[in-house]
């Protein structure tokens, strides 16, 4: 090749690599902006997977909630009951239930334990709370209602027709709860009181940490006879009601309802707190022997 020639192909190389170097540029710019004229966005599409494909819906899914319930230990069946409803029509939502004696629940929210409703046996322990600023006013009102009954167990040999017949020998052990943070105790010592027998009964009371556990000492023949709500009385086959104590003789027995004032799933609990008012809810607490309070 001579020099002429080969100058000449030095010449079109050179012009051939700028002229691929300047289309490249030229792509290069005019890309973002043919991707803006179409409307498109490189994102687009991680953005709707990350929202879960709800872009059409109208924006992300749903957060879901866990509401703590701190709830008597004698509505545990009905409320058990009662969550797995509300659970399957609320998806979004997930119920999680304290039982236990109302007062050690309320000891439990004045110390600041994570709760968002409280289900109180009794007024007394909700009204501790509303003077205390735990619970607002408007967020809190009569729920449900129940009676006191005795129950001793299926085949045992002690029988009783009435309180007064708990004096008699034959029942050695009479169980009731802490009067001092169990309501059903409580309404226990009125009744006892009233008929003249709470000092007599002393050396036969065996207390229980909450209704329950009075329950199932009466089950395993640890105790002969035991005070408990209608409602506890009737998910057990292994008691019987021996009587119904007289309603005169103890506080009436109302079940408030309160939403926790430190909540921080405020409408969330405030709906579960309609929902339990509702005729649905009311007619599975019929289904347990609970009353709505009046």
């Amino acid at each position: 090749m001579n020099k002429s020639t080969e100058t000449r192909a030095n010449v079109t190389l050179i012009g051939s690599r700028r002229a691929g170097f300047g289309t490249f540029m030229l792509l290069l710019i005019l890309t973002p902006l043919l991707l803006s004229a179409c409307g498109a966005k490189p994102t687009d599409s991680a953005a709707s997977q990350a929202a879960g494909g709800q872009a059409g819906s109208g924006g992300a899914a749903e957060k879901s909630v866990t509401l703590t319930v701190s709830a008597a230990a004698s509505l545990t069946d009905a409320l058990t009951d009662i969550q797995n409803r509300y659970e399957a029509a609320q998806p979004n939502i997930k119920l999680e239930f304290n039982f236990g004696a109302s007062g050690a629940l309320q000891q439990q929210i004045e110390q600041g334990a994570p709760a968002d409703l409280f289900l109180s046996a009794s007024n007394h322990n909700m009204q501790a709370l509303l003077n205390a600023g735990l619970i607002e006013a408007e967020q809190e009102k009569d729920w449900l209602a129940n009676t006191l009954v005795v129950v001793v167990p299926v085949g045992g040999s002690f029988s009783a027709a009435k309180i007064e017949d708990l004096v008699g020998e034959t029942a050695r052990h009479v169980a009731i709860g802490i009067p001092d943070s169990v309501p059903a105790g409580r309404y226990a010592q009125e009744a006892l009181t009233q008929a003249n027998l709470w000092d007599s009964l002393q050396h036969k009371l065996v207390q229980g940490k909450d209704v329950r556990q009075v329950l199932q000492y009466v089950e395993t023949g640890n105790a002969d006879a035991g005070f408990v709500y209608k409602t506890d009385a009737l998910t057990s086959d292994n008691v019987q009601i021996a009587f119904d104590v007289d309603p005169d003789s103890y506080s009436p027995i109302h079940y408030p309802i309160g939403i926790v004032k430190a909540t921080k799933n405020q409408e969330a609990a405030h709906n579960f707190y309609d929902y339990l008012q509702t005729p649905e809810a009311l007619d599975i607490l019929t289904e347990y022997g609970f009353s709505a309070a009046k």
